[in-house]
């Protein structure tokens, strides 16, 4: 595995940053945030300009052919930005799609995601929503059409979407379905969230019509939040990245006793702890974009990458807010968005604690 990333994937890292940096400034993200969360002309422009959704979609349906590495830079990119935009809930309904859809499927579903007609979103967002025994949505079949009945929080993006995919219990074993959000029995309501740049949603279902996803192999399901995982990670990364940033650039400005207090011991200490497992975290995330690309490694990759994700966000929220002092804790300042990101983002699919004991089980530990 050549750890390191290609001269074209550099590009697009810097192409796409730079496109965030004069189009989503953080006088838009709050403005965006405070309305819906979902930026709708940003949005249409990376997919249409950048195609995002279509990174890693093959060729003959409609995507760019790119592999999961690239969607992982993207990733990066809009966590370092905080950007308010439904890519994270799209990208997984679109690998869900990919990996448990069949060809007809495929081709009449991910059409309209990819280019940003349609929005998708993921409701699953705790381990428990893969168990038969504590799934909180149950399938059953009226004829050929399957019936989802029950509800399923948080939904990213829920209150925007416009098609859902869902697990579902049936018979002894969990079931992936699509629904669109406009069918019969389906209502979407909007919860309060803590992350304000990323607004979530309780979707219920009553008797609701939707279409089963069953050509994946049997731990297709599992797969696909170990992707979501590995994305997860790279998105808290660049979050992380922009923390320590922020420190740096205000430790360098900020002055007492007519010095800078980057000079202090205390903020410089502050500042290599947290450059350090940024470097200790870029290598696991990196490692676990390679793994979801090659196929390999990622039932091991994927957990770890988020829980060290997680843990190096927290730590670099939290000290960043140090080094800032009272200013930081304030609703003008952008490190409390990049805290309430933080915190939301490691709850997703699991503590790291879960991750860790998953890692072990998974590791024979």
């Amino acid at each position: 595995m050549d750890f390191r990333y290609s001269a074209e994937q550099e590009e697009f890292r810097a192409s796409l940053r730079g496109f965030l940096r004069d189009r989503a400034p953080s006088a838009r993200v709050r403005e965006v945030a405070s309305a819906d969360g979902h930026d709708r002309r940003l949005w249409q422009r990376l997919c249409a300009e950048l195609e995002l959704p279509a990174l890693h979609t093959p060729a003959e349906y409609g995507g760019v052919g790119a592999t999961l590495v690239e969607t992982a830079i993207a990733f990066g990119e809009l966590g370092r930005a905080l950007t308010p935009i439904p890519y994270v809930a799209t990208t997984f309904a679109i690998e869900a799609i990919l990996r448990m859809g069949d060809e007809e499927q495929r081709k009449s579903l991910l059409t309209d995601l990819l280019c940003g007609d349609r929005i998708g979103a993921l409701a699953a967002g705790r381990p428990g929503d893969i168990d038969p025994t504590t799934a909180t949505v149950r399938a059953q079949c009226h004829g050929d059409v399957p019936m989802l009945t029950g509800e399923c929080a948080p939904v990213l993006h829920g209150q925007v979407a416009d098609l859902f995919v869902v697990p579902a219990a049936a018979n002894g074993a969990v079931v992936w379905h699509v629904l669109a959000a406009d069918a019969p029995g389906v209502t979407v309501v909007r919860l309060p969230s803590f992350d304000i740049t990323r607004p979530v949603a309780k979707l219920q279902l009553d008797q609701a019509p939707a279409e089963a996803l069953t050509a994946g192999p049997p731990d297709a399901g599992q797969r696909l939040l170990d992707v979501a995982r590995a994305l997860l990670a790279a998105e808290m990364l660049g979050g992380a990245e922009a923390c320590l940033q922020l420190a740096v650039t205000y430790a360098k400005s900020r002055k007492q006793f007519d010095r800078s207090i980057g000079s202090f011991q205390a903020i410089k200490h502050s500042c290599a702890d947290m450059m350090i497992e940024i470097d200790a975290t870029r290598a696991a995330v990196m490692f676990a974009a390679m793994c979801a690309a090659n196929g390999h490694e990622l039932d091991v990759a994927a957990p770890l990458a988020k829980a060290q994700a997680a843990d190096t966000y927290v730590l670099c929220t939290g000290a960043a807010i140090q080094v800032h002092g009272g200013i930081a804790f304030t609703w003008e300042h952008d490190l409390q968005l990049y805290f309430r990101r933080a915190k939301t983002t490691e709850a997703l699919f699991g503590s790291s604690a879960y991750h860790r004991a998953l890692l072990a089980q998974r590791a024979g530990l």
